[in-house]
């Protein structure tokens, strides 16, 4: 299936690996020019090797530190020159934070976290999306999560900031649809990253078992009976980015497995 989105151009943020990676894979599969962000310029350099080597499309590694919103400025325009273009695909990103509770939750995690999952990546839209409104096309993706429709215990943060995105995004949405460009939050839930692992991690060692064995019992509970695949997810950001998705926006598409237990 052709998506007709080949010559087009993106910027990926955090996405030296995980679904950020998959996501940049799949848009690379189908010709769009990427520009992959990360923290470490090495990662992000390493994981454009990969994508124009299995894909032969150009991609291109960038810092992108989203510890400081004023970052994006420079991001931005260096991914714009690298490409050689304007961009007409963003996709916001960011590490997961750092399991905590309402109560334990710190004022100092509460503002490093705001500028990583909110800030820099309304600051990165406010920069890319005029131009693709002025050229009539355009797609904007935010990494989601069950969060947005279901609290996660033990995991404030994500609760809190993925929902102010969810509506940030579902905001602009209604803003420049009739500009053709869209706004989706994609929302993984049990795909197998290296986040899932390291959480699994983290509840193990409470529990007193393993990580691999906390992994098997969460797999075992799922109604797929199985983790989802971070291509999965990638293929789902791909077909959105296609024009034959022009008309799906302003909502939240979930990839997983039927985990989330709310119909919204």
């Amino acid at each position: 299936m052709d998506l007709g989105i080949k010559g087009k151009r993106a910027l990926l943020l955090a996405s030296s690996s995980g679904l950020g990676f998959a996501s940049a894979l799949a848009l690379a599969q189908e010709g769009v020019e990427i520009c992959v962000s990360s923290s470490d310029l090495g990662r992000a350099e390493g994981a454009a090797e990969k994508i124009a080597a299995e894909t032969g499309t150009r991609a291109v590694g960038l810092v992108g530190d989203l510890s400081d919103p004023a970052n994006m400025d420079a991001l931005a325009r260096e991914a714009t020159d690298a490409l050689g273009g304007e961009i007409d695909i963003l996709f916001n990103n960011h590490g997961g934070p750092p399991l905590r509770t309402a109560l334990e939750v710190s004022h100092t995690e509460l503002s490093d976290q705001a500028d990583k999952m909110v800030l820099s990546l309304i600051k990165m839209t406010q920069l890319l999306v005029p131009g693709m409104v002025e050229r009539k096309w355009g797609r904007v993706f935010m990494v989601g999560a069950s969060a947005v429709v279901e609290p996660i215990p033990n995991n404030v943060l994500s609760n809190m900031f993925r929902a102010a995105m969810a509506y940030y995004c579902k905001t602009l949405a209604g803003e420049v649809i009739k500009d053709g460009v869209t706004v989706n939050m994609v929302s993984p839930t049990t795909v197998l990253t290296g986040r899932t692992r390291s959480t699994a991690a983290t509840f193990a060692e409470k529990k007193g078992i393993t990580a691999q064995e906390e992994l098997a019992q969460r797999e075992s509970r799922l109604p797929s009976g199985r983790f989802g695949k971070t291509r999965e997810f990638g293929a789902m950001v791909a077909y959105l980015a296609g024009q034959d998705a022009a008309y799906c926006t302003g909502s939240n598409w979930r990839v997983d497995g039927g985990s989330v237990k709310s119909a919204i």
